[in-house]
């Protein structure tokens, strides 16, 4: 039988709510949301595609990035 617990969901306060949102991870390329969250500190690509605040050859896939989701998550958290 499956455990199912509830979780509090996380909403951006309304005035930050533009900056905050994103596409889906899969829809754009490194590059793409790269330049999308330039200057936008608080874009949650910066959780969903962390190997943007990486040097560009990162492998998107190694731990280093989601160490890095992991840290700017905990940074978005106040």
């Amino acid at each position: 039988m499956p455990l199912i617990q509830p979780f509090t969901g996380l909403r951006p306060i309304p005035e930050r709510a533009a900056e905050v949102a994103a596409p889906p991870y899969d829809v754009l390329s490194s590059a793409e949301a790269r330049q999308r969250a330039t200057g936008r500190e608080w874009n949650f690509l910066h959780i969903s595609k962390a190997e943007i605040d990486l040097p560009p050859e990162t492998d998107p896939y190694s731990p280093a990035v989601y160490a890095k989701s992991a840290e700017n998550f905990r940074r978005a958290d106040p």
